[in-house]
């Protein structure tokens, strides 16, 4: 016998079809109206999983994440063994930044469902949030290889690998999301960062501009474009952009740094020292304020007031790769070749960079490390290698160019 049906008979038609309409109304997008009939019918079947679970979706797709919390937690004490439950109430905790709580709830979903692509994608997320990104890039590619149409999932892996500094790879991922979507703002914006990680700012000033005219008031594309155009040394091109960014938000900070930066740049250091007061005025705590005054201190020639700038910026975030990497190169400045080579490793730690690895390569060649010299010297030719064709010249390698180890490596890039 249907004991479903049994249930039916003791209410009138339209109870009986209130989860119907609950069904209905969610698949319509007509949120409010699901969870009205739904929690109607969870009045008489207070017991129901499925009503539920389709309660706590639409409460989640109202704003009501309290209600949609309790839903799942009360739905997972009665069914543990709930795939999509507990995927989605990961899914739901992973919105709220609660980390440790949704990888729990996804790697059980992933126990009970391994066949649901869309659990490795949300736990590719998570552990990209929790600084797992290996682990992050594992998942994202068992997605693809269970859904490779999936468009969302090369994104999740372009961002990540951006971050890790393996900009070939990102660029990959991000044309493949283009294939599909030429024109998605968001891959194109990942594009453009890509290619400004592999030196191709021209092609990036592209890549952000598409974005630029697919969404022209998201600020985030034009702040992009003015990092490529500065990296082109088109200066007033960046200062239009930067401009035009802080007339949508007058309190991007980000911005009024970069056009400090780009003053200074320009040999105006009247306006960028004004610009970074006005930074200051902004929001005295950021520390991107420290690291920026740290910049421009070491570029006017002060390597003692850029480095204690750049330490009060780390004392407040020890990994920032931009802070790590400017101490580094004031620390060679200063001599002190094993600090700086101790910054650089942290940075690179955090991912690969060519133009960091040629540096570690150049204070191991002064101090005649040859082997190290080569290993660092290789990893960033093989993300750069024209960082290999300027070692050829480079009077840092003078004492260790002509050595089996050198010779090697210039033979496997073939300069020689």
């Amino acid at each position: 016998m249907n004991h479903e049906f049994d249930d039916f008979s003791f209410f009138t038609d339209d109870e009986a079809d209130l989860f119907e309409l609950s069904q209905q109304a969610f698949h319509q997008g007509d949120l409010p109206k699901a969870l009205e009939y739904g929690e109607a019918w969870l009045e008489s079947h207070p017991l129901d999983v499925d009503a539920m679970h389709l309660c706590a979706l639409a409460a989640a797709g109202t704003g009501d994440e309290m209600k949609a919390l309790f839903l799942y937690r009360k739905a997972l004490r009665l069914a543990p063994f709930n795939g999509p439950l507990h995927h989605n109430f990961g899914a739901l905790l992973e919105s709220r930044r609660d980390y440790a709580q949704a990888l729990k709830h996804l790697r059980r979903a992933l126990e009970l469902q391994p066949d649901f692509p869309e659990i490795y994608i949300n736990l590719g997320n998570v552990l990209d949030a929790l600084g797992k990104s290996e682990d992050a890039l594992d998942m994202y590619g068992e997605a693809i290889r269970r859904r490779p149409e999936t468009s969302d999932v090369y994104f999740n892996q372009g961002c990540t690998l951006n971050r890790l500094g393996r900009y070939r790879e990102a660029l990959a991922s991000f044309e493949a999301v283009l294939q599909r979507e030429p024109a998605n703002p968001s891959a194109l914006n990942g594009q453009g960062l890509a290619l400004i990680g592999l030196g191709r700012d021209v092609e990036a000033v592209a890549a952000f501009s598409a974005a630029v005219e697919q969404e022209p008031g998201h600020i985030l594309y034009r702040y992009n474009r003015a990092l490529a155009l500065r990296g082109q040394q088109n200066f007033k091109g960046a200062l239009r952009d930067l401009d035009a960014v802080l007339e949508i938000d007058p309190g991007f900070i980000e911005a009024v740094l970069q056009k400090a930066e780009v003053f200074h740049q320009m040999g105006d250091r009247k306006n960028s020292w004004k610009t970074l007061e006005s930074a200051a005025k902004l929001d005295p705590t950021c520390p991107d304020i420290a690291c920026c005054r740290g910049l421009l201190l070491k570029n006017q020639g002060d390597l003692s007031g850029a480095l204690a700038a750049l330490e009060q910026c780390l004392a407040c975030f020890p990994g920032d790769r931009r802070a790590l990497g400017q101490k580094g190169l004031v620390l060679m400045e200063l001599g002190c070749l094993d600090e700086a080579v101790n910054c650089f490793n942290a940075v690179l730690q955090q991912g690969e960079n060519a133009d960091i690895a040629y540096r570690v390569a150049s204070i191991y060649a002064r101090k005649g490390l040859v082997r190290k010299a080569a290993q660092s010297l290789g990893k960033a030719a093989a993300r750069d290698p024209q960082k290999l064709v300027a070692a050829k010249t480079d009077a840092a390698f003078d004492s260790v160019r002509e050595t089996a180890s050198f010779k090697r490596l210039f033979k496997k890039f073939h300069l020689i």
